[in-house]
């Protein structure tokens, strides 16, 4: 299992639980994949101990990528499940360093998928995944 650091040699960052390492398909310069070290398979299937550890290393691996290659942000994508699109069936977090006015432009791509469903229906979509008929009083 790549999650032995040994077995990987572009490997960027490691704690017990999770590793860190340059992808082999990266989009921008710098793209990197953090993964839990013990298996699961999505978020359906990450102990919370193993996710909280890959977030973590997520903080890290972003601050490393803004200080050794300069860049001033990053997008963060977790595909978890057969209707994300997941191609790898381990989950990992894909850090993407980003640049003013690199050629990545996801904002229009979001732009073009944007819905606007009005506050009704947000209302009524947010008690149906909280389960109850009526709105939170918190």
């Amino acid at each position: 299992m790549i999650s032995d650091r040994s077995l990987v040699p572009h490997w960027i960052a490691e704690s017990d639980r999770a590793l860190a390492f340059l992808d082999i398909n990266p989009i921008r310069h710098g793209h990197a994949l953090v993964i839990p070290k013990s298996h699961a398979l999505d978020l359906s299937d990450v102990k919370p101990e193993d996710w909280r550890a890959a977030c973590q290393l997520t903080l890290e691996v972003a601050s490393l990528l803004r200080r050794r290659l300069g860049t001033t942000g990053e997008n963060l994508l977790v595909a978890s499940g057969p209707g994300s699109e997941q191609s790898v069936f381990h989950l990992h977090l894909h850090v993407i360093p980003r640049l003013p006015n690199d050629d990545l432009r996801w904002n229009d791509w979001w732009q073009t998928k944007v819905q606007h469903p009005g506050d009704p229906a947000l209302t009524a979509l947010a008690a149906s995944i909280r389960g109850s008929a009526q709105p939170s009083s918190r």
